[in-house]
């Protein structure tokens, strides 16, 4: 029996035929995968489902005496080629030209994405002279007919995969509007549970969890603690977070999640396709036009608590999304805490308190104190302005040879090449004129072909060498100017603008305040260093 297989990961396995002459064989690959499409076995296991299809063709394999060499199977959604890694290694496989055709239980299963991607699994099959083989046809696309039949296989498919995945947001919004949970993880306070009777899941309150929940609706609405404030008391209570240790995050995340009012909200953060490294890849984005239905489960928080913390919100500036997506923060990214490593976070004071905002170490036993936000980045300019202004001098003090050693010493391995080649042609041609026998010959060529050999690796480690010295000369005198940019207008440029040149120059900065209000601040460049 096949081992069990869970949702979300790969395996692949090599099957021995036991025959001595493999060579001699054609190879071919089988290529499974778990999709929706398995409406044949809806209610059997993905694991059975995946066995049944290994067996059917294993079964018609060796019937039609097809020696296949290894086995890849995945369950993932065949919408993306990159988020399938089994694909990749088949495409992988495939280019090495080893492989006579691909086995699977039908066309589909390999490609359900873009034009793009079938396009391109379409060309790597072609390329290689592959078959793609099913039990009910053998596509073979160096044959026209059966190429054009392929395309619109995968043209049908895309119609499929865009078709159900129609059917599914439209059951989705279904359920959302009739109160059911869609979300894969119950909120802090809540367990999920299948609804009897009908599909779908519910929440049902966990008694510890809700009590914590409400102390911490309390201690924002009434008690007036900020978010940080009561991160910090929960972590001082011992009070379990689900994950680490409460954070500004989590609590803010409670305080503005409309299910403790027995609601369900849907379509806050809706997942959008981006092109990113030249994939398609998915994140979700914020949405303030969300809807909200009325959920099946019980609230936890009155309506009352609910409207005191939105008051309270709204009292000190703190508001459930942000109005402004202009980035507020220089170093973010690329700021950590000098004692323990961690990101400093950027507090932003309530629009009464009068302050300005500054930096922390969210680790709770850290004693890094807060630092004002323009207080570092007055350290972090005046300790670049001062690096620089050093790293410039070093740099004009290097006593340059005039001749480059490196390429001195290349030009002469060069030259010797040159000669060791001369003479290889000579030798050829004194065996051709009988000149040598070729006794004399294989001599001769085994010891020029040895040094030749010799010098052609001191070729290529001189040469990786001078092209390393080219590229760090080139990044000094190209970064250089940037960081003389970003001292020379930092006040004029935009945040944004601050970040993205910080993060040209410096590899991280680190960051530590005393207890005595001693502050220390050090930077790392990415220029190369000064030999």
């Amino acid at each position: 029996m096949a081992a069990p297989l869970s949702y979300g990961h790969f395996h692949h396995k090599i099957i021995k035929t036991g025959r001595k002459e493999v060579n001699d064989l054609e190879r071919y690959l089988m290529y499974l995968r778990k999709s929706r499409m398995d409406t044949d076995y809806e209610n059997v296991s993905v694991a059975e489902t995946l066995s049944r299809h290994r067996t059917i063709l294993e079964n018609f394999c060796k019937a039609k005496k097809l020696h296949v060499v290894e086995v890849l199977e995945e369950v993932v959604s065949g919408e993306s080629l990159y988020a399938r890694p089994e694909m990749m290694r088949l495409l992988e496989l495939i280019n090495t030209g080893m492989y006579a055709g691909v086995v699977c239980m039908d066309i589909e299963r390999l490609s359900r994405g873009s034009s793009l991607e079938s396009g391109h699994i379409m060309q790597v099959l072609q390329v290689n002279s592959c078959k793609i083989i099913t039990p009910g046809k053998t596509y073979d696309l160096q044959n026209d007919s059966d190429e054009q039949f392929t395309d619109m296989k995968f043209m049908f498919s895309r119609y499929e995969l865009k078709s159900i995945n129609t059917r599914l947001v439209r059951g989705r919004n279904q359920s959302a509007s009739e109160g059911k949970f869609m979300g894969s993880m119950a909120p802090y306070g809540y367990r999920a549970y299948n609804l009897l009777g009908e599909k779908g899941n519910s929440l049902q309150i966990d008694p510890e969890e809700a009590k914590v929940v409400q102390m911490i609706f309390d201690m924002y609405g009434l008690q007036g603690m900020g978010y940080n404030a009561i991160a910090y008391r929960l972590n001082d209570m011992h009070i379990p977070a689900r994950k680490g240790e409460w954070s500004q995050t989590s609590v803010v995340n409670i305080l503005n999640n409309e299910v403790y009012l027995g609601k369900i909200r849907w379509g806050r953060e809706p997942v959008k396709k981006v092109i990113k490294d030249g994939k398609i890849t998915k994140k979700r984005i914020q949405n303030d036009n969300y809807a909200l239905y009325e959920g099946r489960h019980d609230a936890i928080v009155t309506q009352e608590q609910w409207d005191s913390v939105k008051a309270a919100q709204e009292r000190r500036g703190h508001h459930s999304t942000h109005t402004s997506k202009e980035l507020q923060n220089a170093f973010v990214g690329i700021l950590f805490c000098e004692k323990c490593g961690a990101r400093l976070k950027r507090n932003v004071p309530g629009k009464n308190q009068g302050t300005a905002p500054w930096f922390r170490c969210p680790t709770r036993r850290c004693d890094c104190r807060s630092i004002k936000c323009h207080i570092l980045e007055d350290a972090v300019r005046n300790a670049m302005d001062d690096w620089l202004e050093e790293y410039i001098i070093q740099l004009d003090a290097e006593e340059k040879p005039a001749i480059d050693p490196v390429i001195e010493e290349l030009e002469l391995i060069q030259t010797q090449l040159a000669g060791l080649l001369h003479q290889q042609e000579i030798i050829c041609e004194y065996l051709e004129k009988g000149i040598y026998t070729i006794e004399m010959f294989q001599k001769r060529n085994a010891s020029l072909s040895k040094e030749i050999a010799r010098l052609q690796g001191t070729e290529k480690k001189l040469m990786c060498k001078q092209e390393s010295g080219k590229q760090a000369n080139q990044a000094a005198f190209d970064i250089i100017p940037t960081t003389q940019h970003i001292l020379d207008n930092y006040n004029v440029l935009t945040t944004e603008e601050k970040n993205r040149l910080w993060k040209l120059v410096l590899r991280k900065v680190t960051a530590y305040r005393t207890p005595e209000g001693e502050l220390s601040v050090h930077i790392y460049p990415k220029l190369p260093k000064v030999i």
